[in-house]
């Protein structure tokens, strides 16, 4: 953000190129000696304006500098949002909004205000995630949801917020966290399923239109996403809440401008895209080639590891992703359970719209050259696995001992003393999983994976040896 401190008269004149319903939200504003910019107001912070050009450029200037006529302008437009957000935070239970604009929205801020956990950090964006099944009496426009998403970009300005109530992933499961998750079961039937859903789409429906009038109704969202919604405007956010039957609850928070497109969102140039990948890449002294900067996705008390992994390697390519939304994709069982080819031909059009295309291979037996050539370009390898006790145990006790290794050579002997063990293991078949390979050292022998299970799991070395004992023989990418 730029602050508005040089004359108006230094500043482009635009005309106003928005549709008839946006440009209602901009108006000619003057300063104290006349000169004059159409742009609209996104709110104020102390005595700083904000103001949005039709261009998009947000810019701040202290109130005194405008006319004295826009003065009494945004001091009441500030007053009236600011007692519109009040009664939105009443309904939600939460500080959801303030009286700024969804765009100008600091996502760290907006964070506190939801009590969000950090989940993911990189230089292009973050996200919060919170499990409100596992906090005392959590509730968001009156009923309880089972994850509340956040998600910013690299200015640290919130993108968007999705609330997930009653789907079939979290309602009624009986599995636990990261490495538990494979105790997967549902107490749920599809009756009480339909009824919880139920009961929640009316509960936030009545919450919204207390404040906010009766919804409209739209299309939003891309490829096999797409979906039908109810919408709700309030100062530059919209409220899109679904029901997808049999799914899934949700309540989407995002832009007008966002929500006005039908949720498409921009392709991100291939040059960009393939220097940020490569960017990532990093190499240490002691061999390890590892990627950096994805994002962290928990897939919670569920088995939604397939979705969870895929809608972090479609953030990494520089695509917007929900693993609630593409577990309807891949027709994730209740519970959990992906078949990922379903996954895969359900989300390749939208792939290919973004310039992308997915890969899959079969892996017999794990290599570091097979992986390399994707690492080496920024590239994560999604791949299937049996995630067994003494796969974690290994992999658990090998990141650890790293951290305080003086001598590599040393190292790399012992680690491949414990990993000879496994060569004699007969080859698992239970716990079948989905992780990443994310990098490789070619002196010890090792592959770095990420889980996602939170940023715990987000990187650990194992063994090559001990990884191919547990490979289920598949690999599956998104290639610039």
């Amino acid at each position: 953000m730029k602050r508005w401190e040089s004359p108006l008269s230094a500043l482009l004149l635009l005309v106003c190129t928005a549709s008839p319903s946006m440009a209602q939200e901009f108006r000619t504003f003057r300063s104290a000696t006349g000169q004059e910019i159409q742009a609209k107001f996104e709110g104020m912070t102390g005595d700083l304006v904000k103001l949005k050009r039709s261009d998009g450029k947000v810019f701040e200037l202290p109130k005194d500098k405008l006319s004295a006529a826009d003065q009494a302008f945004v001091t009441e437009a500030a007053a009236t949002a600011g007692n519109a957000a009040g009664s939105l935070n009443t309904a939600a239970g939460h500080e959801i909004v303030t009286s700024e604009s969804f765009a100008t929205r600091k996502a760290e801020d907006m964070a506190k205000g939801m009590k969000l956990k950090p989940e993911s950090q990189s230089k292009y964006g973050r996200s919060w995630r919170l499990y409100a099944a596992f906090v005392k009496d959590y509730q968001l426009f009156g009923t309880m949801p089972y994850s509340v998403a956040l998600y910013s970009n690299e200015e640290g300005n919130v993108t968007s917020v999705s609330v997930v109530y009653a789907n079939k992933g979290d309602f009624g499961s009986t599995a636990g966290f990261g490495k538990d998750h494979f105790k997967a079961g549902t107490s749920a039937t599809a009756a009480s399923l339909a009824e919880a859903m139920k009961m929640d789409e009316e509960s936030v429906s009545k919450a919204l239109t207390s404040v906010l009038g009766a919804p409209k109704e739209q299309r939003f969202g891309e490829g096999k996403t797409r979906r039908t919604i109810r919408r709700w405007d309030w100062n530059g956010h919209s409220f899109l809440l679904s029901n997808e039957e049999g799914e899934y609850v949700g309540l989407s928070i995002v832009s007008t401008e966002t929500a006005d497109a039908g949720g498409k969102s921009l392709r991100m140039k291939d040059e960009d895209l393939k220097k940020r990948l490569v960017d990532s890449v990093k190499k240490d002294p002691n061999g390890d080639v590892y990627i950096t900067e994805i994002p962290m996705v928990d897939q919670g008390p569920k088995g939604y590891c397939v979705p969870a992994t895929f809608e972090r390697a479609m953030r990494t390519m520089g695509m917007d992703a929900d693993m609630y939304l593409l577990a309807m994709v891949g027709q994730s069982n209740a519970g959990g359970g992906t078949v990922v080819q379903y996954l895969l031909d359900g989300i390749r059009s939208q792939v290919y719209t973004k310039g992308r295309r997915p890969k899959d291979e079969d892996v017999k037996a794990l290599r570091i050259r097979d992986v390399k050539r994707y690492i080496d370009l920024g590239i994560p390898v999604m791949w299937t696995m049996c995630s067994m006790d003494a796969y974690n145990e290994q992999a658990d006790k090998n990141t650890a001992k790293r951290g305080s290794v003086t001598d590599w050579t040393a190292y790399a002997t012992e680690i491949a003393t414990d990993a000879a063990s496994f060569a004699g293991k007969t080859k698992p078949e239970d716990n079948r999983h989905i992780c990443m390979i994310i990098g490789y050292n070619e002196k010890t022998n090792e592959l770095a994976v990420s889980d996602s299970w939170g940023q715990r799991f987000e990187l650990r070395w194992v063994p090559l040896q001990v990884a191919d004992w547990a490979n289920a023989g598949h690999f599956f990418m998104i290639l610039p």
